[in-house]
């Protein structure tokens, strides 16, 4: 291997070599239903270039692009290439090799390669002690006139408002206890702040217009309490995104998740939308099933590789 293919810090990178990646990411991010918002290649190859984002490239026709921005000791990242499996591993690799003590983990999506190649990247990362890797798939259904005869009332003793009635500390409890001990609790970040984040930028629009009509919580009657919500953003003027479904763990098996995506469904139908989409880990069994009763079909894969410094192999490891 000649010193040009080796990864190089992206803080030498020409800005044409970074905004001409960083565009191929955004548009493949753009096709996954993950748009970065505004000026994102401007901001970010300003930010490689500065050093205010960590990042390595390779130049040349064998190219790609590795980087990520931190929040506290969590760090969030992406790799880009469309040089095959193993300049992915020499990208990735690098990066995880340079990563500051201060950084106690890493998540790490990939663009740029097959569903295969990403599988035999993340395989072979999987090797490092304290590493993860989660495997999501997009599932997708066209909206029809079926849709209209769900049901618009909630089981009996339970009630049905407006997301923006409950506050934001509910539905940040709601998330954490949705998820805890399951994969998906990794994907958001360790701490309530990190799901708080998470549920802001759904609400606040900034992945896609959020849908406040196909939206909404279901409550328990008496004592109040909240029991599950469902979210939905605009992909386009012809497609939503199903971006959050959840339900309190002490009250499933009750038909709530299943109320509340037919209820979602029913409601962008009559917005007009002609089809939803969704994404699930293929760990979740349960909503995988739900999603398929309810004729959703899968239409793209991606994969996630997490590094955890604070796992037990991770320290073993050092």
């Amino acid at each position: 291997m000649n010193a040009a293919a080796e990864p190089r810090s992206t803080t030498g990178a020409p800005r044409t070599v970074l905004e001409e990646l960083l565009q191929t990411v955004r548009q493949q991010l753009v096709a996954r239903d993950e748009a970065p918002a505004g000026a994102w290649v401007e901001a970010t190859a300003t930010d490689l270039m500065h050093g205010t984002k960590a990042g390595l490239y390779l130049p040349g026709d064998a190219g790609g692009l590795v980087f990520y921005a931190r929040h506290g000791p969590s760090a969030f990242g992406h790799l880009h290439t469309d040089a095959g499996p193993d300049a992915a591993q020499r990208l990735a690799g690098a990066l995880l090799d340079g990563l500051p003590e201060e950084v106690r983990s890493l998540d790490l999506g990939f663009t740029g390669l097959s569903p295969a190649d990403e599988r035999t990247v993340a395989a072979a990362l999987a090797a490092r002690a304290g590493s993860t890797v989660i495997e999501r798939q997009a599932m997708d259904r066209v909206l029809t006139p079926a849709d209209a005869r769900g049901a618009a009332d909630p089981p009996p003793g339970i009630e049905r408002v407006p997301v923006r009635a409950v506050t934001l500390d509910a539905l940040t409890e709601l998330d954490r206890a949705a998820f805890r001990g399951s994969i998906d609790e990794l994907l958001v970040g360790p701490g309530p702040e990190a799901n708080r984040r998470a549920l802001e930028a759904i609400l606040d629009g900034r992945l896609g217009r959020f849908v406040d009509e196909a939206s909404c919580a279901i409550l328990a009657a008496e004592p109040t309490r909240l029991l599950g919500i469902v979210l939905c953003t605009e992909r386009s003027t012809r497609r939503a995104l199903v971006g959050a479904l959840m339900v309190d763990p002490t009250q499933r098996r009750r038909g709530l998740g299943r109320f509340l995506l037919g209820w979602s469904l029913r409601a962008l139908w009559a917005l007009g939308y002609e089809s939803a989409r969704l994404w699930v880990s293929l760990d979740n069994a349960a909503a995988l099933a739900l999603y398929h009763e309810f004729d959703f079909r899968p239409s793209l894969w991606a994969t996630i590789y997490r590094w955890d410094r604070s796992s037990p192999q991770a320290h073993l490891s050092r």
